[in-house]
């Protein structure tokens, strides 16, 4: 399975997130026509690390996610939601940051991790 499989894979048998964006999780962008809340998410980078001997050592697959709503709170509670979801999993956050995208109005609650494999 590659990195972009298995966050998938958690982030939609989480129950908190569930609860909040039913099964919108979309990969690069939602969708046109479909509702709020959601999430976002995209590779922003790959690392593979290898070995003098040209051994493979794994990959450090770079990842953000964006909860999309249309309120300040409804945005960071969907955050909220995926940091526990990848909590669970022993993913750490690098960075989460929130703010108004200018363009739609719509509340962005920016998170980035590394996914390891």
């Amino acid at each position: 399975m590659s990195a972009e499989t298995d966050l998938f894979a958690v982030l939609d048998a989480a129950a908190g997130l569930a609860a909040l964006v039913s099964d919108r999780i979309y990969p690069v962008a939602i969708p046109e026509g479909k509702p709020l809340p959601a999430v976002v998410y995209l590779i922003a980078g790959e690392q593979r690390n290898v070995g003098l001997d040209l051994s493979s050592h794994g990959t450090a697959t770079a990842f953000s996610l964006q909860a999309i709503a249309e309120t300040y709170t409804a945005a960071r509670a969907i955050g909220d939601a995926i940091e526990a979801a990848l909590l669970a999993e022993g993913v750490p956050v690098d960075n989460r940051s929130a703010g108004l995208d200018d363009e739609t109005g719509l509340f962005v609650d920016l998170i980035e991790i590394t996914w390891w494999g």
